[in-house]
């Protein structure tokens, strides 16, 4: 079979009145800064979007100017895209604001200003914002290698992804850590983009600064360097960080003698679209007497409909209800508590339960680690704040000595509930994440 030939469109997004809308399933948008003309060069932003799968599909386009309510919104404009093909979107070079694109996880999503004058023709990326690479709010970023001089200029792209407004604080911080002007605060819109202008204005020739940003809900900032002698643009995109759970050879956690571990590179983000993250692992034939789950979640904004419900953490089965080495969920704001529930042949309501108190905060990432020890009779749940070190514990029994598993059995580990399906059990959306799935079965 021939490959087949890529198709390349060139079109241009149509803007809309506000009104009342729905956003669609693989929503990712694209800040745009609006820079025009940089001295003699001219700029224009451009976004691709290419589709690797076998199946057209139809993403949906949506501009939200800068400093507007995203959430008042009018319809989008479909745009097709062929199998194997890819298409190009010119939202207009003066545009300030957010391009949104929504319809197809199959969808990858790329941006860039490309430079039309004497300089920058290779251009310069723009980021696409996704699940992946959003901040829950309470955190923050670093914005580095930033400078100002008579002609550089450094604007603040800041991004409000909660469907409610929020408060960004802005920090301008020298090489030497020393403050170079007063904390600003900004109010932004509801799912809405805010450029704040040259953000080094009145201090001079300034190298290698950096920007901290932090907001009260899920957000996502970057900067824009541009220099009127040269007609240059350089964005920066925010700065890794030294959580990052990656590891180096050896530093994985050691499997005991004769276990069998498991483990999930899931990095799960719940959203309206996809509640529920799934982890699935085949379960070793054999005799069983312990049991131990471990991951990492960072707590988001607790569900404001009602905030002290159930926010799931995960549900571990071993093929389905029935035999539940553990469930474990948070509650928050007036309750704030930690609630497991775990029984191996036991319908739901006749589970063991148990209760201890815990005030989950918004933006912190917590390991939790269940270790179900049947032949030690000890069933414990250990949750640690990765950033302070605090550890809640939490001490009971087992009801069975041990588990016997067949090859044709499955262990099941939801992340996350679904919105009004069951009372008092609410979804987490906004800023939570779970990864470091990790499971260890212990003869």
């Amino acid at each position: 079979m021939q490959p087949r030939a890529r198709s390349l469109a060139v079109l241009t997004f149509a803007t809309f009145a506000l009104g009342a809308g729905a956003l669609h399933a693989g929503t990712v948008y694209v800040p745009l800064p609006g820079v025009a003309t940089v001295g003699t060069a001219s700029w224009e932003a451009e976004i691709t979007i290419a589709n690797p799968s076998g199946l057209a599909f139809t993403v949906d386009g949506l501009l939200l100017a800068n400093d507007t309510d995203g959430t008042q919104r009018g319809a989008g404009t479909p745009y097709s895209v062929g199998a194997g093909g890819s298409l190009l979107l010119r939202p207009g070079a003066g545009f300030v604001g957010l391009a949104e694109l929504a319809g197809s996880p199959n969808a990858r999503v790329a941006a860039r200003l490309t430079g039309k004058g004497a300089v920058g023709q290779l251009g310069t990326a723009l980021p696409v914002i996704t699940s992946a690479n959003t901040v829950p709010g309470g955190r923050a970023l670093a914005l580095q290698g930033l400078a100002s001089s008579v002609t550089r200029s450094t604007a603040v792209d800041l991004v409000n992804l909660g469907k409610a407004s929020a408060t960004c604080t802005l920090d301008v911080v020298g090489y030497n850590g020393a403050s170079l002007a007063a904390q600003r605060t900004f109010t932004l819109k509801p799912l809405s983009q805010l450029l704040v202008g040259n953000v080094f204005a009145g201090l001079g020739a300034i190298v290698d600064a950096r920007v901290a940003v932090s907001c009260t809900r899920e957000f996502f900032a970057f900067a824009v360097m541009t220099d009127s002698a040269t007609g240059e643009v350089s964005t920066v995109v925010p700065s890794g960080s030294g959580e990052s759970s990656l590891t180096r050879p050896g530093e994985e956690p050691a499997c005991p003698a004769g276990a069998t571990c498991l483990a999930s590179s899931i990095l799960f983000r719940p959203t309206p679209a996809d509640p529920v993250g799934h982890v699935v692992f085949p379960a070793p034939a054999g005799t069983y007497k312990r049991l131990r789950l471990s991951l990492d979640v960072t707590i988001g904004e607790w569900y404001a409909a009602d905030p002290d419900g159930k926010h799931l953490i995960y549900w571990w089965v071993i093929n389905k209800n029935l035999d539940m080495p553990g469930m474990l969920y948070f509650r928050g704001n007036e309750t704030f508590v930690a609630l497991a529930r775990w029984g191996i042949g036991l319908k739901h309501e006749l589970k063991k339960k148990h209760t201890e108190p815990f005030q989950g905060i918004p933006g912190h990432t917590y390991r939790v680690v269940t270790d179900t020890d049947f032949g030690g009779g000890t069933y414990t749940v250990t949750i640690t704040d990765l950033g302070t070190g605090q550890v809640v514990t939490m001490l009971d029994t087992p009801n069975v000595a041990q588990v016997v598993l067949k090859a044709t059995d499955r262990f099941l580990i939801d992340l996350g509930f679904k919105e009004g399906l069951v009372i008092d059990e609410v979804p987490s959306f906004n800023g939570w994440v779970y990864t470091n799935v990790r499971l260890q079965v212990i003869p």
